[in-house]
């Protein structure tokens, strides 16, 4: 058994504008915190899905081929497999990303959508 985790202590530690941090695993997945100010680069994930859960700030998911989605504290959102996205906050963000430990993540140079809902 391990010890308790204090996300706000791991959020507090964490000075650059992009950052994730590996919180725990639980059999073949993981929570991570997430950092972000600004813009996220275009990716997507070919063998895992990606669920937010913002803890802080407003968080902005773009995607090339929908209207982008924004999510406030407390929000929840799963993006599915596969389905490229970035992610961008005008100001400091803070989130939970629940995904496969071994998850794969493919960039990309060039997307769709325009950021600027947050």
């Amino acid at each position: 058994m391990s010890a308790p985790i204090s996300l706000k202590q791991i959020s507090d530690s964490i000075l650059e504008k992009h950052k994730n941090v590996l919180v725990s695993q639980v059999n073949d997945s993981c929570l991570r915190l997430a950092v972000i100010e600004g813009i996220f680069d275009w990716h997507h994930h070919p063998n895992s899905d990606e669920l937010f859960l913002v803890l802080e700030g407003c968080l902005q998911i773009d995607f090339q081929d929908q209207k982008s989605v924004e999510l406030l504290p407390g929000d929840v959102f799963t993006v599915p497999a596969k389905k490229i996205h970035r992610t961008f906050a005008k100001t400091r963000t803070v989130n939970l990303c629940f995904e496969l430990t071994k998850g794969e993540t493919v960039f990309f140079q060039n997307g769709g959508a325009q950021h600027g809902i947050c």
